[in-house]
């Protein structure tokens, strides 16, 4: 059957070879396409449905920058020869055969089956989870992923715009803490759960990120969205200064006033 298969793909003009991708519903995937040194300059897309009646979700020949359109988005690293498409919002009805190609000429392109298969991961993950922290104290993320990713990179990213993965902290061993900044991860493979503590949080750590799995050749699946809210401690303000009242010794010669004003007390936070 195998052998079945591979022939199937040589017939179709370009095909380089077929991967599998697994999203899950409300996330986001990000694939990675790579192509031939010689076509840096050519057209890259992402296109859906059989080769014959492939229709294009994304086409750009803008380099080294994003492009977005809708719910995808296409970046072409011509240093590296390959372009990652990324999307958004992902919908069980996003499951279909999809190709990401290089446009060289008429219908004879260079290009790679994917299979995106979206799924539900209600059993195991959740969506989205809120978290809130004071300013100076610490986040800690707590995110499942299903079984069959266990042996995948786990990572956190920090949403930008449409930019999924802007900033990434990746953790590839188990029960094994990884640092990078702020951010320190621990990925228990046994009970399939990331663990994630950002210290000395700011009102710049406010944002989206994501908790993800990244497979052996680079595909990312964006599991679980975590929305963090760093509040500022509230200042504490002085009592209004007091006078003295003149005696009347003073007041026969010349009027005196002292003020004094109570120390700032100091806030004390335990994490």
């Amino acid at each position: 059957m195998k052998i079945i298969w591979t022939f199937t793909l040589l017939m179709i003009p370009g095909v380089l070879s077929s991967i599998s991708v697994t999203g899950y519903s409300g996330g986001g995937v990000s694939i990675t396409c790579r192509y031939d040194r010689g076509y840096t300059d050519k057209y890259k897309y992402f296109c859906r449905g059989r080769w014959s009646n492939c229709t294009d979700q994304i086409r750009t020949n803008t380099k080294n920058k994003q492009v977005d359109s809708g719910r995808f988005s296409l970046y072409d690293d011509t240093g590296a020869a390959v372009f990652t498409v990324t999307i958004r919002d992902l919908r069980e009805q996003d499951s279909d055969i999809y190709y990401c190609g290089t446009d060289i000429y008429a219908k004879v392109d260079s290009c790679t089956e994917v299979k995106l298969k979206v799924v539900t991961a209600a059993d195991c993950c959740e969506k989205s989870i809120s978290l809130s922290a004071a300013a100076g104290g610490s986040v800690n993320i707590s995110c499942r992923y299903p079984q069959s990713h266990s042996a995948d990179v786990k990572f956190v990213c920090r949403r930008s715009g449409s930019d999924l993965c802007a900033e990434e902290t990746s953790v590839k061993e188990s029960r094994r803490w990884s640092a990078e900044g702020q951010m320190q991860l621990y990925d228990d493979r046994e009970q399939q759960l990331l663990t994630g503590i950002i210290s000395h949080v700011t009102q710049q750590h406010s944002a989206e990120y994501w908790c993800g799995v990244q497979s052996d050749q680079g595909h990312k699946s964006f599991i679980t969205r975590v929305l963090i809210s760093v509040t500022d401690i509230p200042k504490t303000t002085s009592p209004p200064s007091s006078s003295s009242s003149p005696s009347s010794s003073s007041l026969s010669s010349s009027s005196s006033s002292s003020s004094v004003e109570s120390p700032l007390q100091k806030m004390c936070i335990r994490n």
